[in-house]
Protein backbone atom coordinates (compact mmCIF):
# COMPACT_ATOMS: atom_id res chain seq x y z
CA UNK A 1 0.00 0.00 0.00
CA UNK A 2 1.48 3.38 -0.97
CA UNK A 3 2.88 5.33 1.96
CA UNK A 4 1.12 8.40 0.53
CA UNK A 5 -2.13 7.04 2.00
CA UNK A 6 -0.78 7.90 5.44
CA UNK A 7 -1.53 11.60 4.77
CA UNK A 8 -5.11 10.80 5.82
CA UNK A 9 -4.05 8.95 8.99
CA UNK A 10 -5.41 11.54 11.45
CA UNK A 11 -8.93 11.29 10.05
CA UNK A 12 -8.67 7.49 9.87
CA UNK A 13 -7.83 7.31 13.58
CA UNK A 14 -11.00 9.20 14.43
CA UNK A 15 -13.08 6.88 12.26
CA UNK A 16 -11.55 3.80 13.91
CA UNK A 17 -12.25 5.16 17.40
CA UNK A 18 -15.79 6.04 16.34
CA UNK A 19 -16.48 2.51 15.03
CA UNK A 20 -14.85 0.72 17.96
CA UNK A 21 -16.65 2.76 20.63
CA UNK A 22 -19.98 2.25 18.88
CA UNK A 23 -19.37 -1.52 18.88
CA UNK A 24 -18.17 -1.72 22.51
CA UNK A 25 -20.68 0.55 24.29
CA UNK A 26 -24.45 0.71 24.67
CA UNK A 27 -24.79 3.62 22.23
CA UNK A 28 -24.30 3.43 18.50
CA UNK A 29 -24.20 7.23 18.32
CA UNK A 30 -20.55 8.33 18.46
CA UNK A 31 -19.77 11.75 17.00
CA UNK A 32 -16.54 13.60 16.23
CA UNK A 33 -16.32 17.35 16.72
CA UNK A 34 -16.41 20.17 19.24
CA UNK A 35 -18.26 19.50 22.48
CA UNK A 36 -20.69 22.40 22.12
CA UNK A 37 -21.69 21.14 18.65
CA UNK A 38 -22.41 17.68 20.05
CA UNK A 39 -24.53 19.22 22.83
CA UNK A 40 -26.86 20.68 20.21
CA UNK A 41 -28.08 17.28 18.95
CA UNK A 42 -30.08 14.51 20.62
CA UNK A 43 -28.43 11.78 22.69
CA UNK A 44 -27.55 9.44 24.21
CA UNK A 45 -24.13 9.55 22.61
CA UNK A 46 -20.38 9.83 23.02
CA UNK A 47 -18.45 12.68 21.44
CA UNK A 48 -14.75 12.66 20.54
CA UNK A 49 -12.96 16.00 20.32
CA UNK A 50 -9.38 16.10 19.00
CA UNK A 51 -8.04 19.04 20.97
CA UNK A 52 -4.25 18.73 20.57
CA UNK A 53 -1.59 17.20 18.29
CA UNK A 54 1.96 16.67 19.58
CA UNK A 55 5.14 15.41 17.93
CA UNK A 56 6.22 11.97 19.20
CA UNK A 57 9.58 12.87 20.73
CA UNK A 58 10.97 9.33 20.90
CA UNK A 59 10.53 8.79 17.15
CA UNK A 60 11.39 12.29 15.90
CA UNK A 61 13.64 12.10 12.80
CA UNK A 62 13.41 8.28 12.74
CA UNK A 63 13.12 7.00 9.12
CA UNK A 64 11.41 3.76 8.12
CA UNK A 65 14.59 2.76 6.27
CA UNK A 66 18.04 4.35 6.06
CA UNK A 67 18.06 6.87 3.20
CA UNK A 68 14.35 7.65 3.35
CA UNK A 69 12.95 10.96 4.54
CA UNK A 70 11.73 10.59 8.15
CA UNK A 71 7.95 10.50 8.53
CA UNK A 72 6.13 12.86 10.87
CA UNK A 73 5.36 10.93 14.06
CA UNK A 74 2.38 12.31 16.00
CA UNK A 75 0.51 11.92 19.27
CA UNK A 76 -3.24 12.67 19.06
CA UNK A 77 -4.99 13.85 22.22
CA UNK A 78 -8.78 13.52 22.54
CA UNK A 79 -11.55 14.41 24.96
CA UNK A 80 -14.45 11.95 25.23
CA UNK A 81 -17.72 13.43 26.52
CA UNK A 82 -20.95 11.52 27.18
CA UNK A 83 -24.50 12.91 26.78
CA UNK A 84 -27.77 11.40 27.98
CA UNK A 85 -31.13 11.46 26.21
CA UNK A 86 -31.77 15.07 27.35
CA UNK A 87 -28.36 16.26 26.06
CA UNK A 88 -27.05 16.52 29.63
CA UNK A 89 -23.40 15.58 30.20
CA UNK A 90 -23.52 15.70 34.01
CA UNK A 91 -26.32 13.25 34.79
CA UNK A 92 -25.96 9.75 36.22
CA UNK A 93 -26.88 8.24 32.85
CA UNK A 94 -24.21 10.33 31.10
CA UNK A 95 -21.64 9.30 33.71
CA UNK A 96 -22.53 5.63 33.20
CA UNK A 97 -22.08 5.98 29.45
CA UNK A 98 -18.75 7.76 29.99
CA UNK A 99 -17.62 4.83 32.13
CA UNK A 100 -18.50 2.45 29.30
CA UNK A 101 -16.37 4.53 26.96
CA UNK A 102 -13.39 4.54 29.35
CA UNK A 103 -13.60 0.75 29.70
CA UNK A 104 -13.78 0.37 25.91
CA UNK A 105 -10.64 2.49 25.48
CA UNK A 106 -8.83 0.33 28.05
CA UNK A 107 -9.86 -2.84 26.17
CA UNK A 108 -8.61 -1.50 22.83
CA UNK A 109 -5.34 -0.04 24.15
CA UNK A 110 -3.32 -1.80 21.43
CA UNK A 111 -4.69 -1.61 17.91
CA UNK A 112 -3.43 -3.06 14.61
CA UNK A 113 -5.71 -1.11 12.25
CA UNK A 114 -6.65 -2.43 8.82
CA UNK A 115 -7.55 0.96 7.31
CA UNK A 116 -5.34 1.66 4.27
CA UNK A 117 -4.25 4.99 5.78
CA UNK A 118 -2.74 3.15 8.78
CA UNK A 119 -1.58 -0.25 7.49
CA UNK A 120 1.98 1.03 6.98
CA UNK A 121 2.21 2.24 10.59
CA UNK A 122 5.17 0.13 11.86
CA UNK A 123 3.97 0.24 15.48
CA UNK A 124 0.60 -0.75 16.91
CA UNK A 125 -1.52 2.20 17.97
CA UNK A 126 -1.33 2.61 21.75
CA UNK A 127 -4.22 4.23 23.62
CA UNK A 128 -3.68 5.53 27.16
CA UNK A 129 -5.74 7.71 29.46
CA UNK A 130 -4.55 11.20 30.41
CA UNK A 131 -5.41 13.33 33.41
CA UNK A 132 -8.47 15.37 32.49
CA UNK A 133 -8.02 17.98 35.20
CA UNK A 134 -10.00 21.17 35.69
CA UNK A 135 -7.39 23.35 33.98
CA UNK A 136 -7.44 21.21 30.83
CA UNK A 137 -11.22 21.00 30.59
CA UNK A 138 -11.69 24.71 31.34
CA UNK A 139 -9.17 25.64 28.67
CA UNK A 140 -10.72 23.39 26.03
CA UNK A 141 -14.39 24.02 26.85
CA UNK A 142 -14.53 27.42 25.21
CA UNK A 143 -17.04 28.62 22.67
CA UNK A 144 -20.67 29.64 22.48
CA UNK A 145 -21.69 26.86 24.88
CA UNK A 146 -19.21 28.00 27.57
CA UNK A 147 -20.07 25.14 29.91
CA UNK A 148 -17.79 22.90 31.90
CA UNK A 149 -18.54 19.30 30.96
CA UNK A 150 -16.99 16.26 32.62
CA UNK A 151 -14.86 14.45 30.04
CA UNK A 152 -12.25 11.70 29.83
CA UNK A 153 -8.92 12.65 28.25
CA UNK A 154 -6.84 10.11 26.35
CA UNK A 155 -4.06 9.94 23.79
CA UNK A 156 -3.21 7.62 20.89
CA UNK A 157 0.31 7.15 19.49
CA UNK A 158 2.34 6.87 17.31
CA UNK A 159 0.60 8.11 14.18
CA UNK A 160 2.82 8.11 11.08
CA UNK A 161 2.43 10.55 8.18
CA UNK A 162 5.04 9.71 5.55
CA UNK A 163 6.30 12.23 2.97
CA UNK A 164 6.20 11.49 -0.74
CA UNK A 165 9.80 12.72 -1.24
CA UNK A 166 12.00 10.08 -2.93
CA UNK A 167 14.69 8.46 -0.74
CA UNK A 168 18.42 9.16 -1.03
CA UNK A 169 19.32 5.71 -2.36
CA UNK A 170 22.23 5.14 -4.74
CA UNK A 171 24.01 2.08 -6.18
CA UNK A 172 26.54 0.50 -3.83
CA UNK A 173 30.30 0.87 -4.36
CA UNK A 174 31.72 -2.49 -5.49
CA UNK A 175 35.35 -1.88 -4.50
CA UNK A 176 37.48 0.68 -2.68
CA UNK A 177 40.84 -0.64 -3.89
CA UNK A 178 43.32 -3.27 -2.66
CA UNK A 179 43.49 -4.08 1.06
CA UNK A 180 46.08 -2.36 3.22
CA UNK A 181 48.79 -4.15 5.20
CA UNK A 182 47.68 -5.97 8.33
CA UNK A 183 48.18 -4.28 11.67
CA UNK A 184 49.89 -5.52 14.79
CA UNK A 185 48.84 -8.96 16.04
CA UNK A 186 47.11 -8.79 19.44
CA UNK A 187 47.98 -11.44 22.04
CA UNK A 188 45.05 -13.59 23.26
CA UNK A 189 43.22 -12.66 26.42
CA UNK A 190 40.95 -14.56 28.79
CA UNK A 191 38.10 -14.45 26.29
CA UNK A 192 37.43 -13.57 22.64
CA UNK A 193 36.95 -9.88 21.94
CA UNK A 194 35.90 -8.79 18.46
CA UNK A 195 37.44 -5.60 17.11
CA UNK A 196 36.54 -5.67 13.42
CA UNK A 197 35.00 -7.82 10.72
CA UNK A 198 35.25 -8.09 6.96
CA UNK A 199 33.14 -7.57 4.99
CA UNK A 200 30.57 -5.56 6.92
CA UNK A 201 27.94 -6.45 4.30
CA UNK A 202 27.89 -9.70 2.33
CA UNK A 203 25.78 -12.07 0.26
CA UNK A 204 25.00 -15.62 1.33
CA UNK A 205 27.77 -17.87 0.02
CA UNK A 206 30.46 -15.37 1.08
CA UNK A 207 33.04 -15.90 3.81
CA UNK A 208 32.96 -13.62 6.86
CA UNK A 209 36.22 -12.89 8.70
CA UNK A 210 36.24 -11.75 12.34
CA UNK A 211 39.32 -10.05 13.80
CA UNK A 212 40.17 -9.48 17.45
CA UNK A 213 41.82 -10.97 20.51
CA UNK A 214 41.25 -14.44 21.93
CA UNK A 215 40.31 -15.84 18.51
CA UNK A 216 41.99 -19.17 17.70
CA UNK A 217 41.32 -22.77 16.68
CA UNK A 218 39.24 -23.29 19.84
CA UNK A 219 36.58 -20.99 18.39
CA UNK A 220 33.89 -23.26 16.94
CA UNK A 221 31.13 -21.03 15.63
CA UNK A 222 30.37 -17.70 14.07
CA UNK A 223 26.83 -16.74 15.07
CA UNK A 224 24.44 -14.39 13.28
CA UNK A 225 22.04 -13.55 16.11
CA UNK A 226 21.18 -17.06 17.39
CA UNK A 227 22.09 -18.97 14.19
CA UNK A 228 25.53 -20.67 14.39
CA UNK A 229 27.79 -21.39 11.41
CA UNK A 230 30.91 -23.58 11.76
CA UNK A 231 34.34 -21.94 11.63
CA UNK A 232 36.20 -22.88 8.42
CA UNK A 233 39.58 -21.33 9.25
CA UNK A 234 41.19 -19.78 12.32
CA UNK A 235 44.57 -18.14 11.67
CA UNK A 236 46.03 -16.29 14.65
CA UNK A 237 43.73 -13.47 15.74
CA UNK A 238 41.01 -14.23 13.18
CA UNK A 239 38.23 -16.70 12.50
CA UNK A 240 36.39 -17.29 9.26
CA UNK A 241 33.03 -18.83 8.47
CA UNK A 242 31.18 -19.32 5.21
CA UNK A 243 27.50 -18.38 5.27
CA UNK A 244 25.92 -20.98 2.95
CA UNK A 245 24.00 -19.85 -0.09
CA UNK A 246 20.96 -21.87 0.99
CA UNK A 247 20.57 -20.19 4.37
CA UNK A 248 16.99 -19.43 5.32
CA UNK A 249 17.89 -16.14 7.01
CA UNK A 250 16.18 -13.03 5.73
CA UNK A 251 18.28 -10.11 4.51
CA UNK A 252 19.04 -7.40 7.03
CA UNK A 253 21.33 -6.53 9.92
CA UNK A 254 22.50 -9.17 12.40
CA UNK A 255 24.60 -9.25 15.55
CA UNK A 256 27.67 -11.38 14.70
CA UNK A 257 29.76 -13.02 17.41
CA UNK A 258 32.40 -15.75 17.82
CA UNK A 259 31.49 -18.63 20.13
CA UNK A 260 32.76 -21.90 21.53
CA UNK A 261 31.09 -24.64 23.55
CA UNK A 262 32.67 -25.26 26.94
CA UNK A 263 32.92 -28.79 28.46
CA UNK A 264 29.92 -27.95 30.64
CA UNK A 265 27.85 -27.43 27.51
CA UNK A 266 27.59 -23.70 28.06
CA UNK A 267 28.19 -21.46 25.04
CA UNK A 268 31.00 -18.94 25.59
CA UNK A 269 30.55 -16.03 23.16
CA UNK A 270 32.40 -12.84 22.35
CA UNK A 271 31.01 -9.35 22.16
CA UNK A 272 28.86 -8.66 19.10
CA UNK A 273 29.42 -6.52 16.03
CA UNK A 274 26.88 -5.67 13.36
CA UNK A 275 26.92 -7.22 9.91
CA UNK A 276 24.44 -6.93 7.04
CA UNK A 277 23.24 -9.89 4.97
CA UNK A 278 22.37 -8.43 1.57
CA UNK A 279 19.60 -9.63 -0.71
CA UNK A 280 21.04 -11.21 -3.87
CA UNK A 281 19.31 -9.63 -6.86
CA UNK A 282 19.90 -11.59 -10.07
CA UNK A 283 17.56 -10.01 -12.61
CA UNK A 284 14.81 -7.45 -13.09
CA UNK A 285 12.46 -7.19 -16.04
CA UNK A 286 9.17 -5.44 -16.83
CA UNK A 287 6.15 -7.61 -17.55
CA UNK A 288 5.42 -6.78 -21.19
CA UNK A 289 3.50 -5.18 -22.65
CA UNK A 290 3.49 -2.12 -20.41
CA UNK A 291 0.41 0.11 -20.41
CA UNK A 292 0.80 3.32 -22.41
CA UNK A 293 -0.74 6.09 -20.31
CA UNK A 294 -0.09 8.73 -22.98
CA UNK A 295 2.48 11.49 -23.12
CA UNK A 296 5.36 9.01 -23.15
CA UNK A 297 4.37 7.60 -19.73
CA UNK A 298 4.04 3.88 -18.98
CA UNK A 299 2.64 1.86 -16.08
CA UNK A 300 2.84 -1.86 -15.39
CA UNK A 301 4.55 -4.59 -13.39
CA UNK A 302 8.24 -5.20 -12.68
CA UNK A 303 9.45 -8.68 -11.70
CA UNK A 304 12.66 -9.23 -9.72
CA UNK A 305 14.32 -12.62 -9.23
CA UNK A 306 17.15 -13.67 -6.96
CA UNK A 307 17.95 -15.23 -3.60
CA UNK A 308 16.79 -14.02 -0.16
CA UNK A 309 14.95 -11.05 -1.60
CA UNK A 310 12.79 -10.91 1.52
CA UNK A 311 9.80 -12.76 2.91
CA UNK A 312 6.21 -11.81 3.77
CA UNK A 313 7.20 -10.19 7.09
CA UNK A 314 10.16 -8.19 5.75
CA UNK A 315 10.34 -4.48 4.85
CA UNK A 316 11.15 -4.42 1.13
CA UNK A 317 11.57 -1.37 -1.12
CA UNK A 318 12.21 -1.26 -4.87
CA UNK A 319 13.42 1.98 -6.43
CA UNK A 320 13.69 3.20 -10.03
CA UNK A 321 16.93 5.23 -10.18
CA UNK A 322 18.08 7.48 -13.03
CA UNK A 323 20.23 10.58 -13.50
CA UNK A 324 21.60 10.41 -9.96
CA UNK A 325 18.25 10.31 -8.13
CA UNK A 326 15.40 7.98 -7.23
CA UNK A 327 12.50 8.64 -9.60
CA UNK A 328 10.02 6.29 -7.91
CA UNK A 329 10.08 4.06 -4.83
CA UNK A 330 7.62 1.20 -4.34
CA UNK A 331 6.90 -1.14 -1.45
CA UNK A 332 7.02 -4.86 -2.19
CA UNK A 333 5.62 -7.89 -0.40
CA UNK A 334 7.93 -10.90 -0.28
CA UNK A 335 7.02 -14.58 -0.57
CA UNK A 336 8.12 -17.49 1.63
CA UNK A 337 10.71 -18.76 -0.87
CA UNK A 338 12.27 -15.26 -1.10
CA UNK A 339 13.21 -15.86 -4.75
CA UNK A 340 10.99 -13.36 -6.58
CA UNK A 341 9.18 -10.05 -6.15
CA UNK A 342 6.62 -8.20 -8.25
CA UNK A 343 5.88 -4.49 -7.87
CA UNK A 344 3.29 -2.48 -9.75
CA UNK A 345 3.71 1.03 -11.14
CA UNK A 346 0.15 2.38 -10.93
CA UNK A 347 -1.28 4.67 -13.64
CA UNK A 348 -0.94 7.72 -11.37
CA UNK A 349 2.75 6.79 -10.86
CA UNK A 350 3.50 6.19 -14.55
CA UNK A 351 7.16 6.61 -15.54
CA UNK A 352 8.73 8.24 -18.57
CA UNK A 353 9.97 5.76 -21.14
CA UNK A 354 13.68 5.02 -20.84
CA UNK A 355 16.38 3.02 -19.11
CA UNK A 356 16.22 2.80 -15.30
CA UNK A 357 18.54 1.25 -12.74
CA UNK A 358 16.69 -0.93 -10.23
CA UNK A 359 17.71 -0.71 -6.55
CA UNK A 360 16.49 -3.24 -3.98
CA UNK A 361 16.55 -2.82 -0.19
CA UNK A 362 15.26 -5.39 2.29
CA UNK A 363 15.25 -4.75 6.04
CA UNK A 364 17.76 -1.93 5.54
CA UNK A 365 20.24 -4.04 3.51
CA UNK A 366 20.76 -3.07 -0.14
CA UNK A 367 21.45 -5.54 -2.95
CA UNK A 368 24.84 -5.12 -4.59
CA UNK A 369 23.53 -5.85 -8.09
CA UNK A 370 21.75 -2.99 -9.87
CA UNK A 371 20.21 -4.35 -13.08
CA UNK A 372 18.91 -1.96 -15.71
CA UNK A 373 15.48 -2.22 -17.29
CA UNK A 374 14.03 -0.72 -20.45
CA UNK A 375 10.74 0.84 -19.34
CA UNK A 376 8.91 1.36 -22.62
Amino acid sequence: MPLANSRNAIGAVGQILQAQLAARTSTANVTIGRVEAAAATDGPKLNLFLYQIDVEGHLRNTPLDAGQKPPVWLVLRYLMTAFDLERDSDSANAHSLLGEGVLALEEMNYQRPTAVQLTDNPEPLKISLDNGNVELLSRVMQGTDERYRLSAAFQIRPIMIAPEAPPDYAPLVHSVGPPQAEGVTVMPSMGPVLEALSPTAFDAGDTVTLLGSGLDSATQFVCLDDTPFPVTAAPNGTVQAMIPADTTLSPGSYAVSAARERPSGRIFASNALTVALRPTLQSAAPVLPLTDEGGGLFSGDLTLTGVRLGGPDDAIFVAFWRDGAVILMLEATGIATQDSLTVTVQPDQALDAGIYTVLLRANGAQALATPQVDWS
